[in-house]
């Protein structure tokens, strides 16, 4: 996995979870919301974001984090795996509550500067009406893409289990190299051994379908 995109509601722990998956892999993330946004929550125009997004994807290795289904074409187009946090709305709801105490009045790490954590009644109802519309319309764009390594995470458990595995599929690389020059691919299978959750075989890998 080279170029990464991370998608799902707000409070899902995109942001927290590119972070984590990036110092396994060691890949430069990108946080959509600090590229997005100006000085007091000034959104910018749609056609820059678009071209913010063309510009990244262009580079050799990223984690993009963010969903902004409107302007995610360019990133899932040149993704080679996405990764959908879909996690329950209340969970998120908890965790946006729970952040925003945390940083109240400051600016987050994924934040630009000039723009401080808000939560407002709003941005609450965004995250509990996300499965109703939102969640919808990404599955359907996720379908379009179904070429692609998509992985769906529907816990915190599954997240943890994921990135565990990553880690040690990474640290293995690491210290077999010099001995071994073949890329090693880490199986899912043990991951989601006991899971409900349905696998198949795809194209480089073990991928989750949306049954």
């Amino acid at each position: 996995m080279n170029k990464i995109a991370i998608v799902g509601s707000p409070g899902a722990g995109k942001s927290t979870f590119a972070r984590q998956l990036g110092e396994s892999f060691n890949i430069e993330i990108i946080h959509l919301d600090r590229y997005f946004w100006q000085p007091d929550w000034r959104e910018k125009p749609r056609d820059a974001r678009i071209e913010i997004l063309k510009d990244f994807v262009r580079k050799e290795q990223w984690i993009i984090e963010g969903t902004y289904l409107g302007v995610s074409e360019p990133r899932l187009n040149a993704a080679d795996s996405i990764i959908f946090l879909d996690i329950p709305p209340w969970i998120c709801l908890h965790r946006i509550i729970q952040r925003h105490n945390t940083y109240r009045g400051q600016s987050r790490p994924d934040l630009p500067e000039g723009c401080t954590d808000k939560l407002t009644l709003h941005r609450m109802l965004k995250v509990l009406v996300f499965p109703l519309r939102d969640r919808r319309t990404l599955l359907q764009m996720l379908r379009s893409h179904m070429s692609k390594r998509i992985i769906r995470l529907r816990s915190g458990k599954e997240v943890e289990d994921f990135l565990a595995q990553q880690k040690q599929g990474t640290d293995d690389q690491r210290n077999f190299s010099s001995a071994i020059p073949v890329a090693i691919e880490t199986p899912l299978e043990a991951v989601y051994k006991g899971s409900s959750t349905p696998l198949r075989e795809g194209l480089g890998g073990i991928e989750l379908t949306f049954a």
